[in-house]
């Protein structure tokens, strides 16, 4: 049976609440009765929509068939916002300690999986690596508590790779939690930049 922690219970969530969302998380594949509906939404045939949804997934822009949207800051205890610097000068080199002498963001999120690994979780959501500031990853991640990211990060700073780290927590607005997955552009816009594109090479 799923934990119940202090954000579940100030959501009013039981067990089952928690039961079922781990079902709706849960990738459910498109009936072709919905396939249908699609199609004739978009004008055209079924085998067409089946060949584009299999293209969007191919290019891994479709990343799930079906699922449902579920807010993780309302359930989880601890969710932050974490920067990484990473050392890409080595100070010292010692036997046991490999440090990095080269920017491969693959290096480093290995580490990070393999860290979660050892400690049997799956804490990071996003990665990602930026450029143009002191800081060199961004994770996003959801954690059962602090103390549990805390953990996580030191156990990171460890290994000898990992110069500082400053995490931070989103916050409302007004109230609000402004969450929107799954943004798209409208085909009206969409068609309109395209038309101005083309104009330009012209």
């Amino acid at each position: 049976m799923p934990k119940i922690w202090r954000k579940a219970i100030e959501e009013e969530l039981d067990e089952k609440d928690v039961e079922l969302l781990n079902i709706l998380a849960g990738e459910r594949k498109f009936s072709q009765d919905e396939i249908k509906d699609f199609a004739k939404k978009l004008k055209t045939t079924t085998k067409e929509v089946e060949k584009k949804l299999k293209a969007l997934r191919d290019k891994k822009i479709l990343l799930k068939d079906k699922i449902s949207i579920i807010d993780q800051i309302k359930i989880w205890d601890g969710y932050y916002i974490v920067l990484v610097k990473v050392h890409l000068v080595p100070p010292i080199i010692s036997p046991g300690i490999e440090f990095p002498t080269g920017w491969k963001i693959e290096r480093y999120i290995k580490k990070i999986k393999d860290t979660e690994k050892k400690m049997k979780i799956n804490i990071v959501r996003h990665a990602y690596c930026l450029q143009g500031t002191e800081w060199d990853i961004l994770l996003i991640t959801s954690a059962k508590s602090q103390e549990e990211l805390v953990k996580f990060l030191d156990l990171l700073a460890k290994q000898g790779w990992i110069e500082k780290v400053w995490s931070f927590i989103p916050v409302e607005f007004g109230g609000q939690w402004i969450f929107d997955p799954v943004a798209i552009p409208s085909v009206k816009d969409f068609k309109e930049t395209v038309r101005n594109i083309k104009i330009k090479r012209k």
